[in-house]
């Protein structure tokens, strides 16, 4: 049987040119919306993987709001930093 993160994603939200701020709430937004469509579904959130060195700060605050969302039961079911390192797959709640 396949794992879920080797479903291709439902939908992918790309996070690139918006601030921390921007990103943070716009992937919530887009979270909680994918998460009343698609009960159960798989998205791609793209944080990029910070610029030269100095850091992912998006990536790091995603991270933060998707355990909070994931803690709270009813968005996320799960997640993973993808290989790259600049995704995370998001198992939506079912």
């Amino acid at each position: 049987m396949l794992d879920w993160t080797d479903r291709s994603p439902d939908a992918t939200f790309d996070l690139h040119g918006q601030t921390v701020l921007e990103a943070l709430a716009n992937a919530e937004r887009f979270l909680r919306a994918q998460g009343k469509a698609r009960r159960g579904g798989i998205v791609r959130l793209i944080t990029g993987r910070g610029r030269g060195g100095g850091g992912a700060p998006i990536r790091t605050r995603i991270r933060g709001l998707l355990r909070t969302l994931k803690q709270s039961g009813s968005v996320v079911s799960d997640y993973v930093l993808e290989e790259s390192e600049g995704s995370y797959l998001v198992r939506l709640a079912g």
